[in-house]
């Protein structure tokens, strides 16, 4: 009893809790692309909610309106991601001129502590649930200390729901936005979540979700109705018009985990629980859910409507590079597939700029991504963020050339690639953008389904307006074109007497013939050149073939040529010696060399007495070439 009188009896208290967007950039959303495309983060309201009861509490998301600089507030808390910095801090010093006190949180000051505490009065850094009271506590006390650091991650259950009911109302795709797990078991060089949320996984109870979820639900239908009730007839139709076809906030729940599948057992649990509730729901998912036919169509039965996948890219070596093998490119197209047949809309997450990726990564990409009808793709530039092993890399190998925060966004080139330039990336990812989101292209991608058509093709209009507004049109380079024309399966139709290759003599290989052979081309990391691989059976057609994709490559690229026969498996004699007639590339590219790695030690037999008059061959090792 004497401690409800004391409760009573406290000094009312006012947060504000800012979310800053720079109102200044291209990216700024719009009422209708903030309606059809953007929801929410739930750092501010899961804060409101571990903010003790006699506190008063508004959360100003910049990304919807301008911040009321002038709020009566006793203390601002604001969330930083580090694209956001500069902002956060522009931001922070207003309040404070006003003498109110900031306290910033989230990734940036997590990993930019002493950057960060020059611009406030106290940071939070790591998950602040547990942290977060302790501060108030302390500002309460007079007592608030310059740094608060998470001493533990905290524990999910009995978790208090995070308070979406004070987000603006009518701003986004939805408010509806929940969480059910946190941490990444997986290590991808370039993202936060592990270092920041712990390299294992941390669950709810279904319970306790499913009780958050209906409670939600519950007040946003009450919302709803009174909205309709005050509107006008006409805006009562339109509000239930976009109820009925799912674009209206309140349509579409949206589980804002970085790993929603982490484990199995408990997802089987969790989606069989959210049959019931009549619900339609969208998440982020490993694509290789779709390896599991029974958890799509649990998933799909339980109102899954749409994946966010991390693809990241189309290319094994890309993948392997950024410690995510798990990702088997040869399974993509059946996985997207398999969500397709089951109503799930997939929306990749598409990365360029990899060590692995050259001008060609871009084109490549997004036919594949039109190829297998993907609704939407969030495409970006690899972006070395603070608190990442890629930032710690980059760092050391020098490769960073922009400090500028506001750039680290996933929209601007920050570091030196390796196989094209700063500039090569940039525009390359501006093509992408147009291309992907052309109005011809969005309705092949859309048209192989009948499912919430109308929301999917809002969706891609409204990202379609944001790209024709803040990005350039963007351009390939020649090379690109090059490279992409040089990529060929060839039949090979005359392998009498074919010769082993003698570098995979060791290896168990199998005897039989192949009937392709496969050019794979690419810039090669240290040397300005292009590495054409070559895999499979070479025989005089092909090779013929090959011959004058190369001269015609080298002539366009002006590019070395580096042919490397180490993989491939079988060739003719025929076909050896139509690939020694070394004048035929100088009469056609005259001013660049075609090179050939490895061709003696592979087929030695068969160039026994051939002549090498005009043939460039290159005995060592790349790296050393």
């Amino acid at each position: 009893m004497q401690l409800m009188k004391l409760s009573r009896t406290r000094k009312p208290r006012k947060l504000l809790l800012v979310d800053p967007y720079p109102r200044e950039s291209p990216y700024h959303l719009g009422a209708s692309e903030r309606k059809a495309i953007w929801f929410p983060k739930l750092s501010l309201p899961a804060i409101a909610a571990y903010t003790p009861e006699h506190w008063e509490i508004e959360i100003q998301d910049e990304a919807v309106r301008e911040i009321d600089l002038d709020y009566p507030a006793d203390m601002v808390g604001i969330s930083v991601m580090s694209c956001y910095a500069p902002r956060a801090y522009e931001l922070a010093a207003e309040f404070r001129k006003r003498g109110v006190p900031v306290v910033l949180g989230g990734v940036h000051p997590t990993y930019c502590a002493d950057e960060a505490l020059q611009h406030c009065d106290a940071i939070v850094t790591g998950e602040a649930e547990e942290s977060w009271p302790r501060l108030v506590e302390d500002f309460e006390a007079g007592r608030m200390q310059r740094h608060y650091k998470m001493e533990q991650f905290p524990p999910l259950d009995n978790y208090k729901p995070p308070r979406v009911d004070l987000l603006s109302e009518d701003a986004y795709m939805t408010r509806q936005c929940t969480f059910t797990t946190r941490g990444c078991h997986f290590d991808c060089e370039f993202c936060s979540v592990s270092p920041f949320n712990g390299k294992s996984t941390r669950r709810r109870p279904v319970a306790e979700v499913v009780a958050e979820i209906q409670r939600v639900k519950g007040w946003v239908c009450e919302e709803l109705v009174g909205r309709i009730g005050r509107s006008s007839m006409l805006e009562a139709l339109k509000i239930a018009a976009k109820i009925r076809f799912g674009i209206e906030d309140g349509s579409i729940f949206a589980f804002v985990d970085d790993l929603h599948n982490s484990n199995r057992a408990y997802c089987r649990e969790l989606w069989a629980a959210l049959k019931p509730l009549n619900i339609k729901w969208g998440c982020q998912s490993t694509l290789f859910l779709g390896d599991d036919a029974e958890m799509v169509k649990l998933a799909a039965e339980s109102g899954c409507v749409s994946v966010f996948v991390g693809m990241e890219s189309i290319f094994e070596e890309s993948l392997g590079e950024t410690h995510k093998p798990f990702n088997k490119v040869k399974k993509f197209e059946e996985e997207i597939k398999m969500f397709h047949d089951h109503g799930i809309m997939v929306n990749p997450g598409i990365v360029f700029g990899f060590d692995n990726d050259d001008e060609s990564v871009f084109e490549r990409t997004v036919e594949f991504l039109i190829k297998n009808h993907c609704e939407l793709a969030y495409f970006n530039v690899l972006t070395p963020l603070p608190g990442t092993p890629l930032h710690a890399r980059y760092e050391a190998a020098g490769r960073i050339f922009d400090r500028n925060w506001a750039n680290y966004d996933g929209k601007h080139v920050t570091f030196h690639p390796t196989r094209m330039t700063p500039e090569q990336l940039q525009e390359g990812f501006y093509w992408a953008q147009h291309t992907f989101y052309s109005l011809p292209n969005i309705l092949k991608r859309i048209s192989n389904t009948s499912q919430r058509i109308i929301p999917r093709f809002q969706m891609n209009w409204e990202f379609r307006r944001v790209i024709n507004r803040a990005c350039p049109k963007g351009g390939l380079s020649p090379v690109a074109a090059v490279i992409k024309t040089l990529q060929a399966k060839l039949p090979s139709v005359e392998m009498e007497n074919p010769i082993p290759n003698a570098l995979l003599a060791f290896k168990k290989v199998s005897g039989q013939v192949d009937q392709f052979l496969s050019i794979k081309a690419r810039k090669h990391e240290k040397l300005t050149a292009l590495l054409v691989d070559l895999e499979g059976a070479l025989d005089r057609i092909n090779a013929a073939e090959l011959k004058t994709r190369l001269a015609d490559a080298a002539s366009k690229a002006k590019l070395d040529i580096i042919v490397n026969f180490e993989h491939v498996r079988h060739a003719t004699p025929q076909a050896i010696a139509t690939l020694m007639d070394g004048e035929f590339f100088k009469r056609a590219a005259p001013s660049v060399r075609v090179r050939y790695r490895k061709i003696t030690d592979a087929f030695a037999s068969a160039l026994e007495g051939a002549s090498f008059h005009g043939v460039d061959l290159l005995a060592e090792d790349l790296q050393d070439a």
